[in-house]
C-alpha cells in the first residue's frame, strides 16, 4: 500500500507532532545509534545554523542542507553508518529543524543557502570534502564544486537536478496547484508532498517520518523557501565540474523525473549514473542499504589491509545473530548451538548481539564478534518506546527502530563482505531478513530464520491508523517471502503448530496459522536446559543458598529496563505478603539495564541486578512473578513451578501470541497490570504459591529438532521451507 491509500488526512495524525515552528526534539540528538562528535551553531547575518559532525577520522563527506520541507534527520538511516568510515558533516537549513526560522521572502535565497553551506564548511575548516546533494540541495553541490573546484574531491547528487526553470506548460500547473493547495490546506500539502518523494510501496513510516519533519517548519517557510530555489540554472556549473561524480537517482521519482539526473550526467564531464530500478525520490530512507554502499564505494579511502584464504582452505563457520531484546533469545540459540556441534564438530560458531546477551555468552566461553561493538542497542530503543505504566506497544517500537536496523544491518554488511561464513542463523534477526529481501544480491551464505511468533497485531482493533500499519507491515513480510522464497534456505518457527494464531494477517490478507504452515517448518519449544536436570529442587535450593524452610518467591523482568513499574508493584505488594506468610524471602531480579537504588530497602526484600543461569533459580523458587515474556514463563511451566505473570499493555506478542502458547499448556497465568494494586496482588500470589501446578508437558528436544534442521541446510541436504 501507497501513503495515498491512508485514511483521509492521515498527515495530521502521524503520531505526536511538534506545533508549527517548534524545533524537532530539541532534548534529544538527531539521530538514536550514534551521537556527534561535535556540534554547535555559527550565526550568519543573525541566522543561527545548526550543523554536527559525526566520526572522528576519514575523508570528509558533506551533506548540502536540502529543500527546507525536511532537516537533516532525513539522514538517519546514512548517517550513522558512514561515520564509521568517514568525518561526516549535516546540516539544518534555515526554516526547519535546529536552525533559525527568520521571517520574510528577503531572508531566503538561493544565495543565502549556497552561503549558509559555504559558511559552516569554512567555520570548521574543511578544505578538502565530497559533496552531497539530495535534490533541490543537488544545485548548492554543484555551485561549490564549480566554483571551488580546489576544495571539493567528490561530487554526489540524489534525486537532483541543476536547473529549476519553469518553462514548460506541465510545471506551470503543477507550481500553480502547490501554490494554491499550500495557501489554502497546509496538511493537505503536507500529505501530497510526502507522498509524492514517498512512493514506494509500504513506505508508511517514512512518509510519516516527513510529515513529522514538515510539521517543524509552517506554510509560510515554506512559501518562502519555494520562490528561493525556483527559477534557478546550474547548467553551466555542472559543465564546470570537474571531481569524480556519481548521479544518484529513481526511475521512478515522481518529484523529480530521472530525466533530471541523466541531464547532470550528461553535463558533467565523465560523471557515472546509478539508476535505482523502481526507485523514488528518496533512497537514502527507502533504499538506505544501496545509498550506504554506493557513496562508501564511490568516496572511498585508503584500502584497508586484507587477506585472502583459497576456499578450501577456509575453516567452517556460522554467524548466530541472536535477539539481544532480554536473555530468552540468546538462551535457547546457545542450546541449539550446542546441539549443532555435536552434528557438525569442526564448525566454529561466532555470535552477533550486544548486552545482555553478550555478556551471557561470554560468560559461557562464546566467542561474541568484536565488531558487534558498533551495534546499536535494541534494548535501549525499547526502553525509550516504553510508557510509564508498564506499557508498550511492541508493534510501534519495531516500526521505530528503522535507524537501528539499518544501522545493524549495515554492520553485518561490511562483516560478511570481510569474513567469510558458510552459514548465518538469525533468531528474530528481522533486519538482516529484511534488508536481505530488500537487496538479495547481498546473501552470500545458506541463511536460517528463525522466530517464536508471526504477524504483527494491532492492539487498538478500532484505530484504522494502527489496524492500517499492521497489515501494511505484515504484507511487505508476505510479499518478500513469495517474491524471493531463496532467500530463508530454512524457516524455522520455535513452537508448535497450535502455538500460532489463527487470525488473519489483516484485511485481505491470509490466515497467519495457514500461511506458517507453507513456509514454516515447526521445531517444538527450545528449552535451555533439560528439565530433568534440574527436577532436584532440594539439591537446587542448596547449591543457590535457599534455605529449606523459606518459602522464595523471585520477581524478573528481563534483560531491559522496561519492567520497572512491575517491579515497584510487586515491592510496594511485598509487605502484606511477608506479614500473612513471615518465613517469605523475595528477590527481585532488575536485570542488567534497571539500577536497584530506586527500591526502598526491606527486610526480606533481597535485590540482585543480575542472576546468571536465572533459570535453575527459577526452577527451585515457590513462586515466580514476571513479565509476559515467552522464554521465562515456559521455562516455569517445563519445571512445574507456579507463577504470575504480567504482559506488557499494548504488546501483541505477550497478550496475544504467548498468552494463547501459555493456554496451549494449561498455564496462562496473566493478571492484568492496569487494573492491580497492591493489596490484590499479594492475595493473588500467596493463593497462587499454595495452588498445586497441572501444567501439559513442555518438549524437551527442540532445540536438538532445530540443530538437525539446520545441519540438513548446511550439508545441501535440505533445502525447503
Amino acid at each position: 500500500m501507497t501513503p495515498s491509500a491512508l485514511p483521509h488526512r492521515f498527515a495530521q495524525v502521524a503520531g505526536p507532532l511538534p506545533a508549527p515552528g517548534a524545533v524537532p526534539d530539541a532534548d534529544r540528538l538527531p539521530y538514536e545509534t550514534v551521537a556527534p562528535a561535535a556540534e554547535g551553531f555559527i550565526e550568519r547575518g543573525g541566522v543561527a545554523l545548526w550543523h554536527a559532525v559525526w566520526g572522528e577520522r576519514g575523508p570528509w563527506i558533506a551533506f548540502a542542507q536540502p529543500f527546507q520541507i525536511v532537516h537533516s534527520q532525513l539522514l538517519k538511516q546514512a548517517v550513522p553508518y558512514l561515520s564509521q568510515h568517514f568525518r561526516v558533516l549535516t546540516m539544518d537549513g534555515r526554516g526547519n529543524g535546529r536552525s533559525g526560522r527568520p521571517r520574510g521572502q528577503a531572508a531566503y535565497s538561493f544565495d543565502h543557502f549556497h552561503d549558509d553551506f559555504v559558511a559552516v564548511l569554512d567555520a570548521l575548516r574543511i578544505d578538502r570534502v565530497a559533496l552531497v546533494g539530495h535534490s533541490a540541495a543537488a544545485m548548492i553541490a554543484l555551485r561549490v564544486a564549480a566554483e571551488q573546484p580546489e576544495r571539493v574531491s567528490h561530487l554526489v547528487t540524489v534525486g537532483g537536478f541543476a536547473d529549476s526553470l519553469v518553462q514548460t506548460e506541465a510545471m506551470q500547473r503543477r507550481m500553480a496547484m502547490e501554490s494554491e493547495l499550500l495557501e489554502r490546506d497546509w496538511p493537505g500539502y503536507l500529505d501530497y508532498f510526502m507522498s509524492c518523494i514517498f512512493s514506494e510501496p509500504h513506505s508508511t513510516k517514512a512518509y510519516e517520518d516527513g510529515v513529522h519533519y514538515g510539521w517543524a517548519t509552517d506554510r509560510e517557510v515554506i512559501q518562502w523557501v519555494r520562490h528561493a530555489w525556483i527559477n534557478l540554472d546550474l547548467r553551466d556549473h555542472a559543465r564546470r565540474v570537474r571531481c569524480p561524480t556519481l548521479v544518484m537517482h529513481g526511475d521512478d521519482d515522481r518529484r523529480v523525473p530521472h530525466a533530471k539526473g541523466a541531464e547532470i550526467h550528461a553535463l558533467v564531464p565523465g560523471a557515472r549514473l546509478l539508476t535505482i530500478g523502481g526507485g523514488g525520490h528518496v533512497p537514502m530512507a527507502r533504499d538506505p542499504v544501496v545509498f550506504n554502499r554506493a557513496l562508501r564505494d564511490f568516496v572511498g579511502g585508503p584500502p584497508a589491509a586484507r587477506t585472502w584464504v583459497r576456499g578450501m582452505q577456509r575453516a567452517r563457520k556460522a554467524l548466530f545473530i541472536s535477539s539481544p531484546i532480554g536473555l530468552g533469545h540468546v538462551q535457547r540459540d546457545l542450546a541449539i548451538a550446542r546441539e549443532l556441534r555435536k552434528l557438525q564438530p569442526d564448525l566454529a560458531i561466532d555470535w552477533f548481539t550486544v548486552d545482555p546477551a553478550a555478556a551471557y555468552l561470554q560468560r559461557e566461553g562464546e566467542h561474541v564478534h568484536p565488531i558487534t561493538a558498533r551495534l546499536a542497542n535494541e534494548s535501549r530503543h525499547f526502553e525509550r518506546c516504553a510508557g510509564s505504566e508498564h506499557d508498550l506497544s511492541a508493534f510501534f517500537a519495531l516500526r521505530t527502530m528503522d535507524e537501528v536496523m539499518t544501522s545493524n544491518f549495515m554492520t553485518f554488511s561490511d562483516l560478511m563482505e570481510a569474513e567469510h561464513y558458510d552459514l548465518v542463523i538469525g533468531d528474530e534477526a528481522w533486519d538482516v531478513d529484511y534488508q536481505y529481501h530488500e537487496n538479495p544480491e547481498l546473501k552470500r551464505q545458506r541463511f536460517v530464520f528463525l522466530t517464536d511468533f508471526v504477524g504483527c497485531l494491532p492492539m487498538n482493533p478500532d484505530d484504522p491508523r494502527e489496524v492500517h500499519l499492521c497489515t501494511d507491515r505484515n504484507a511487505d513480510d508476505i510479499e518478500h517471502v513469495a517474491r524471493y522464497p531463496h532467500v530463508r534456505d530454512l524457516s524455522l518457527f520455535v513452537g508448535n503448530r497450535e502455538d500460532v494464531t489463527e487470525q488473519a494477517f489483516g484485511p485481505g490478507l491470509p490466515g497467519i496459522r495457514d500461511w506458517t504452515d507453507r513456509n514454516f517448518c515447526y521445531c517444538g519449544y527450545c528449552l535451555p536446559f533439560d528439565p530433568a536436570a534440574l527436577a532436584d529442587t532440594e539439591a537446587l535450593r542448596v547449591r543457590h543458598g535457599y534455605g529449606r524452610d523459606e518459602k522464595v518467591v523471585i520477581a524478573s523482568v528481563g534483560g531491559t529496563a522496561v519492567g520497572a513499574r512491575l517491579l515497584q508493584r510487586i515491592a510496594q505488594a511485598f509487605p502484606q505478603m511477608k506479614r500473612q506468610c513471615p518465613e517469605l524471602r523475595m528477590i527481585l531480579v532488575t536485570g542488567p539495564r534497571l539500577a536497584t537504588e530506586g527500591f526502598a530497602p526491606q527486610p526480606g526484600l533481597e535485590l540482585r541486578p543480575y542472576v546468571h543461569k536465572l533459570f535453575e533459580h527459577l526452577a527451585c523458587c515457590d513462586l515466580a512473578l514476571v513479565q509476559g515474556g515467552l522464554s521465562t514463563t515456559m521455562e516455569l511451566v517445563a519445571t512445574r513451578r507456579p507463577f504470575l505473570s504480567f504482559p506488557l499493555q499494548h504488546h501483541f506478542e505477550q497478550c496475544v501470541h504467548v498468552r494463547q502458547r501459555l493456554a496451549n499448556y494449561a498455564a496462562d497465568r496473566s493478571m492484568d497490570f492496569a487494573t492491580l494494586d497492591p493489596d490484590t496482588l499479594a492475595r493473588r500470589a500467596l493463593q497462587t504459591m499454595h495452588e498445586p501446578v497441572r501444567y501439559r508437558p513442555v518438549e524437551t528436544d527442540g532445540a536438538a529438532r532445530a540443530a538437525r534442521r539446520i545441519a540438513e541446510v548446511l550439508e545441501n541436504r535440505h533445502w525447503a521451507r
